[in-house]
């Protein structure tokens, strides 16, 4: 038990010191930054894993409230935005569409990320809140609305043939704020008072600039862990997180991005 602590305690202790070597010393990194064209724009009366996927909507239905509102372009240009100006913050240089000459003449490593797909999705679910007096139970139902920013890349290094696409996939989301109490009506009823706090359209901004900001986040991420483990030689149960404001390196039980296989070759992390 002893040696296999001692073991587990130097594989931490090394490959804490690989990331932080890329946090230092890596800061020549470059990466191609290619937008989707459109945004999905999707809406469910209810919450989407609760239905058949053919069952969500596009814009029009009437009880939606942003999605028939918003403009593709505004929301990606701010997701973009968003999203190169914190990896400007994190010593990321990088590429756009009129830059590709440029990026595809270097020799050094580079990787490409292409969203291949952006969806803003609206939502409608029952948000629960419980109260208790004695032994009696009560319980409170109110309707919000969600706004999910559900984004897939593909992923790819420059010039090695043996590297094999990632498709990444995460999602960030907004809603309704609702705060409440439980009153005693003069009939002995208890009833439930909601105080809702309404998202309005500039909240969907909001929504769009932290996304940006999560996928930088998770895009320096991404590449720190697979430093670390071709460094190391070795993989891992866990994942580095590197907390761009306080600046602190930290491990997590789950990775940057869920990983979606699109291919058997396709676990390649060099």
């Amino acid at each position: 038990m002893g040696v296999l602590l001692t073991a587990c305690l130097f594989a931490c202790a090394s490959s804490l010191q690989f990331a932080n070597r890329f946090v230092v010393d890596e800061t020549d990194i470059h990466v191609l930054i290619l937008p989707p064209g459109t945004l999905l724009r999707s809406f469910s009366p209810e919450h989407p894993d609760s239905i058949p996927p053919d069952s969500v909507l596009g814009p029009g239905d009437p009880r939606a409230r942003f999605i028939n509102e918003v403009g593709d372009s505004t929301f990606i240009d701010q997701f973009i935005s968003s999203l190169k100006y914190h990896l400007d913050l994190l010593y990321v240089k990088t590429y756009g569409p009129d830059q590709m000459n440029e990026f595809f003449a270097l020799d050094q490593p580079a990787y490409i990320f292409v969203l291949a797909q952006m969806e803003l999705l609206e939502y409608v679910e029952e948000e629960v809140f419980i109260g208790r007096s004695g032994l009696d139970r009560y319980i409170g139902r109110v309707e919000i609305t969600v706004l999910e920013n559900n984004v897939w890349w593909e992923f790819n290094k420059l010039h090695d043939a043996n590297f094999g696409m990632q498709v990444l996939f995460n999602a960030h989301a907004t809603s309704d704020h609702v705060e409440g109490r439980f009153i005693r009506l003069s009939t002995g009823q208890v009833r439930f008072q909601p105080q809702k706090y309404l998202l309005t359209p500039d909240d969907v901004s909001d929504l769009a600039y932290f996304s940006g900001r999560q996928n930088a986040q998770n895009i320096f991420d991404h590449l720190m862990n697979i430093y670390v483990r071709k460094q190391s030689g070795r993989d891992y149960p866990y994942y580095f997180h590197y907390d761009m404001e306080k600046h602190v390196i930290s491990e997590r039980d789950y990775p940057p991005f869920i990983r979606i296989d699109t291919r058997d070759n396709g676990t390649n992390e060099d």
